[in-house]
């Protein structure tokens, strides 16, 4: 009987085992999550890949990445250091199909740096130092009589930015502008499309 119990046990172990390593090697995506205040400084250093960044009423920086194989999910490394007022976002992937959202509160600073891919920033509040080798990146600026300065370039492709009567193709291609609110935006492209959309627009001074 004792033998008959333990084996019984052992393979229901067996079992469990092989269950959780199989829904670990099915799995895609994944998370990390850390408490920050609104008004903060946020610095992104994100690999190749599809991202979204989000402002929402949460006081959190929250990441969710998915990626094409499962087996592909090992090789992600994620961080988020968050000191005071100030945190550090830090993301690596694979080459190809990696997915990433990150949710911020809505009102932040955020200085981002992305290797190549697509780049798409929402529904955020404050000062935005952006700059992507190659994709495409677009960035919702909110309302344009909230900044005091805009500069935006790329080396080769589209610049197209509605609130600023701004819409060039090319080579070298850029623009500023000046107004009279408080935040700065800089964004910069080498190869690609580079569009800034708005909510609603108020003409300023440009050059």
């Amino acid at each position: 009987m004792r033998s008959m119990v333990a084996a019984v046990m052992a393979a229901t172990a067996l079992v469990g085992a092989a269950a959780l390593a199989a829904t670990q090697q099915s799995r895609s995506n994944d998370t990390l999550e850390r408490a920050f205040a609104a008004n903060g400084r946020i610095r992104m250093d994100l690999s190749a890949g599809e991202y979204r960044i989000r402002g929402t009423g949460d006081n959190r920086i929250l990441l969710r990445w998915s990626t094409r194989y499962p087996e592909q999910l090992a090789k992600v490394r994620a961080r988020a250091d968050v000191r005071d007022a100030d945190a550090k976002v830090f993301l690596d992937g694979p080459t190809n199909h990696f997915k990433v959202e990150i949710d911020v509160p809505n009102r932040a600073d955020l200085h981002v740096r992305l290797t190549a891919g697509e780049l798409r920033i929402d529904n955020i509040e404050g000062n935005k130092d952006v700059e992507l080798h190659a994709g495409d990146l677009r960035i919702d600026v909110g309302r344009p009589e909230d900044y005091r300065h805009v500069d935006a370039g790329v080396w080769a492709g589209e610049i197209h930015a509605a609130p600023y009567g701004v819409s060039k193709e090319g080579l070298f291609r850029s623009f500023d502008w000046n107004g009279k609110g408080q935040y700065r935006l800089h964004a910069h492209l080498k190869a690609g499309e580079l569009r800034l959309n708005a909510k609603s627009a108020t003409p300023g001074e440009s050059r």
